[in-house]
């Protein structure tokens, strides 16, 4: 069977960074509030934006129609709580080729129940497509939880100073990068995205920042490096994906201009963490050694990247409350 035509499964719950699935519907914490994920900053982006929560309409708008709603099944809190595995068996066995099924849970129990019964429709010949997030992987390889981890297991061994590189723009992030900013003890390099957008002054911003960059860490000072907080956005979608494009790329020279190994390395944000892992560190193979803050995993850096055995963690841009940048900076101390 083909891809494409395998059904796929929609697991998105992600217990560590607050995001829940329940009646269909995704929900972000934020405090001590459950937020349906459309009414979040994110779900505005103006390239990934959505606008619907209910993860079944959700569906038929990122496929544009392609996909009905009445051919989007589910598995439901009570199909796992009250049916167990056997009826998350019997669901998946019955899923047409090409459909879609979301995946409701609420606490890792939920998950454990759902895929026992993926393993017993696996062991039945039944095969899936997965689009999850990290606590389905979590449970589907048998992982236990770890503590979180420390200086010893993060930290590289010399004098320069660390860096953070912060592309992402959410509310959330901004907050965290003033938390940080606030602390004064750490070089603040702001890139200047209207700048970085004027194809004359491009160049110039990057040289300029990837210069003070490297005194900076060459001299022991940790380094923030974060785009400015002034969203542009396009006159459409795909004029907007254009503009994260360039501004993601320019980020990345300035990752690739870095002359002295960070003590350690931070990138906030999915997209940036991605780009500068692959595109500024040449990363091609990387162990998870585990998490530096709930939902904030750090991978140590393979042979073939440019600087092997480093830690690098991968902090997604909605994840974390205002102070989580500081604290994992106090954790790097």
């Amino acid at each position: 069977m083909e891809i494409r035509e395998l059904p796929c499964l929609i697991v998105p719950c992600f217990f560590e960074g607050g995001r829940y699935t329940v009646n269909d519907i995704h929900y972000v914490a934020e405090g001590d509030q459950l937020v349906p994920a459309a009414q979040t900053p994110y779900a505005g982006d103006a390239a990934f934006g959505y606008r619907h929560s209910n993860l079944r309409d959700w569906v038929v708008e990122k496929s544009a129609g392609r996909v009905r709603r009445d051919a989007v099944a589910t598995v439901s809190l009570a199909d796992l709580r009250r049916g167990g595995p056997v009826r998350v068996t019997g669901l998946l066995g019955a899923l047409k080729p090409g459909s879609v099924c979301v995946v409701n849970a609420a606490e890792y129990s939920d998950l454990e129940v759902f895929v026992l019964g993926l393993l017993r429709a696996r062991a039945q010949g039944h095969h899936f497509l997965y689009r999850t997030a990290a606590s389905f992987v979590r449970v589907r390889c048998g992982l236990a939880p770890r503590r979180l981890l420390d200086t010893r297991d993060l930290a590289t061994d010399n004098r320069n100073g660390g860096l953070f590189v912060v592309g992402s723009y959410v509310p959330k992030t901004t907050a965290q990068v003033a938390a940080l900013n606030a602390g004064g003890d750490i070089a603040v390099l702001e890139i200047d995205v209207g700048r970085l957008l004027q194809q004359d002054q491009r160049d110039v911003e990057v040289a300029r920042v990837t210069v003070a960059m490297n005194g900076c860490i060459g001299a022991g000072e940790d380094v923030l490096l974060y785009t400015s907080r002034h969203l542009v956005k396009g006159a459409n979608a795909a004029h907007s994906l254009a503009i994260g494009r360039q501004v993601s790329e320019s980020l990345i020279r300035v990752v690739q201009g870095l002359v002295h190994q960070p003590r350690y390395l931070v990138a906030k944000g999915g997209i940036t963490s991605s780009e500068v892992a692959t595109q500024g560190l040449g990363v091609q193979r990387a162990m998870i050694l585990g998490q530096v803050l709930p939902g904030v995993p750090v991978w140590r850096l393979g042979e073939e990247s440019r600087y092997p055995h480093m830690a690098y963690i991968v902090f997604p841009g909605n994840v974390g409350d205002a102070d989580a940048l500081v604290a994992i900076r106090d954790r790097l101390r």
